[in-house]
């Protein structure tokens, strides 16, 4: 049966914390078809003792040729992820050599031979450069099961080499299985370097950086209070939940247990986070915002986005009402706030109530004083302070009357004095209409009547290249015709005639005859309606003079 362990500090793949080095311990004592290497497993009681040290342990047992790789690629990752100091590699079983090479074999393997070896075996050169990555020390320990005959193949011859070619860096150490356990374990000491370990058993023997002065673990070494620093330096340099948490969970009692919780604290209960967790809609930050600006804070805008302005303006409440200014509310603050939005919002209605009533009586006191009289002069004056006011419908209306009363009064002495000038009916008369009622209702009439008293002088003759224009006589027949196709009977002659004269219009003798008089009076009647001046009757003219009848009746 194969076992495969990864026993590591927290874990595998990316331990937070640093190990004091990575471990790689295989011990192949049960084989499927080759003999079994008695006592091979053993070696796997060196795991708890490196574990306690805070080496970070990759083992197996029975392992074929690619579980074995599998393992060696795990331990080769750890050592350049975690930049390993020390590096220990522990291997026991079947070890087969040839001229080209040294292998442990796997569980699985067979008699195949030389040609199979790489595909059956794990090479101890690829082991020996992987140890190598360490950046302080490196050891290799070959536990040697009892001795069997063991054929691999053609090829190649069962045991270790007399000497490895054995990289910089790396120390190697071989003897039987107990001697290595023992000879590992003394290592591990504190201040003990390989060289002693290796004198101090005949049955161990040691090759490569077997250095008699440098111990493999320095005195006082304690990777656990190293790791426990690193750790909690890393998770300062990432100052996030993520990193505190993480040293945490690698050293739940560490030396910066009490800070990494405290930061912890600190975060969590950041103004930014509180306010996050609150989830806020966009509704009620515009409430936020609206109440903000009740109370006399610009928030530039309530559109619900907490920007420089909204920040601004919880900051600048916080600080008045002695709270610490961190630009982010707390639920708390958040009903302070609203509470303190509507007790202003009903002082300000209070306020403008105030105001309106004050306006009120102030704008009743000056109509009782002003237009309440009825005068013209007192309602102008009223209008002049009040244009919106209480009374300013009223006023308006009997300054219309006013008006309306002087239009009348000056119509009744046009129309006077057209009758003054019809009665003498002399060019002076005219004249004199002409002179004081220039803009009068009856200024066409009077030039009418001027033309025909004025000496007529002989016409000149046209001018050669002089013709009428065709489109004015065009106008005027439809004009005629027009008037024509109405088929006015003498009844209706005599209403238009008799509505000019009440339209102020002097339409001559009110006869039912269409003279040039009447003709004259048609066309200004047309003129006040908008309507092209043809001195024709048509039927928009009919219309609008119906509808005046009605409006003057009702009036």
């Amino acid at each position: 049966m194969r076992k495969v362990l990864a026993v590591v500090l927290t874990a595998f793949w990316g331990m937070p914390a640093f190990a004091g080095g990575v471990a790689l311990v295989l011990g192949n004592e049960a084989h499927d078809v080759l003999p079994d290497a008695p006592g091979a497993a053993g070696v796997m009681a060196t795991v708890e003792a490196l574990e306690g040290l805070g080496f970070l342990v990759l083992s197996g047992e029975g392992l074929n040729a690619e579980e074995m790789r599998a393992q060696l690629a795990g331990s080769y990752d750890q050592i350049a992820r975690e930049e390993a100091e020390r590096v220990v590699i522990v291997l026991s079983g079947h070890f087969a050599q040839s001229a080209s090479g040294v292998w442990l074999m796997g569980a699985d393997s067979r008699d195949d031979g030389l040609a199979l070896a790489d595909a059956q075996g794990l090479r101890l050169t690829t082991v020996m450069e992987i140890a190598a990555q360490a950046t302080d020390d490196a050891v290799l320990w070959l536990a040697l099961p009892e001795a069997q005959e063991v054929d691999f193949g053609r090829g190649l011859q069962p045991g270790l080499p007399a000497a490895l070619d054995v990289p910089n860096g790396v120390s190697v150490l071989r003897g039987p299985v107990g001697a290595v356990i023992d000879g590992l374990r003394a290592s591990l000491r504190p201040g003990t370097t390989l060289a002693n370990v290796a004198n101090s058993s005949r049955a161990l023997s040691g090759e490569g950086e077997m250095s008699s002065s440098v111990p493999f673990l320095p005195e006082g070494f304690a990777p656990g209070a190293r790791a426990d620093q690193r750790a909690w330096a890393e998770a300062q340099e990432g100052d996030s939940e993520a990193s505190y948490q993480a040293y945490l969970t690698a050293f739940p009692n560490g030396q910066n247990a009490q800070a990494a919780r405290a930061e912890l604290e600190r975060i969590r209960n950041a103004p930014d986070r509180i306010e996050a967790a609150l989830f806020l809609t966009r509704d009620e930050r515009r409430a936020i915002q609206r109440d903000l600006s009740i109370l006399g804070y610009d928030t530039r805008g309530i559109d619900g986005i907490f920007g420089p302005g909204t920040r601004g303006a919880v900051s600048s409440w916080q600080e008045r009402n002695g709270l610490e200014a961190t630009s982010y509310l707390t639920r708390d603050q958040i009903f302070t706030l609203a509470a303190q939005a509507a007790d202003r919002a009903a002082e300000i209605e209070a306020e403008e109530r105030a105001a309106r009533e004050a306006a009120e009586r102030a704008d009743r006191e000056f109509w009782a004083l002003t237009g309440a009289a009825g005068d013209e002069p007192g309602l102008r004056s009223y209008l002049e302070r009040y244009p919106e006011g209480i009374f300013a419908g009223l006023a308006q209306e009997r300054l219309q009357q006013f008006d309306a009363e002087r239009r009348a009064e000056e119509r009744d002495r046009d129309l006077a004095a057209w009758r003054r000038a019809r009665a003498r009916d002399t060019v002076a008369a005219y004249e004199s209409y002409l002179r004081d009622w220039p803009e009068g209702a009856f200024v066409d009439n009077a030039r009418a009547r001027l033309e025909d008293r004025q000496p007529r002088p002989e016409p000149a003759p046209p001018p050669a290249a002089a013709e009428p224009d065709p489109a004015e006589s065009a106008d005027m027949a439809r004009a005629r015709a027009a008037e024509a196709a109405l088929g006015l009977a003498q009844p209706t002659r005599l209403l238009i005639e008799r509505r000019l004269v009440r339209l102020g219009f002097d339409p001559g003798p009110v006869d039912g005859v269409f003279d040039d008089q009447t003709r004259v009076a048609i066309a200004q009647a047309q003129r006040r309606f908008d309507l092209r001046p043809t001195g024709y009757v048509d039927q928009d003219l009919l219309t609008m003079m119906v509808s005046n009848l009605f409006r003057e009746f009702f009036d």
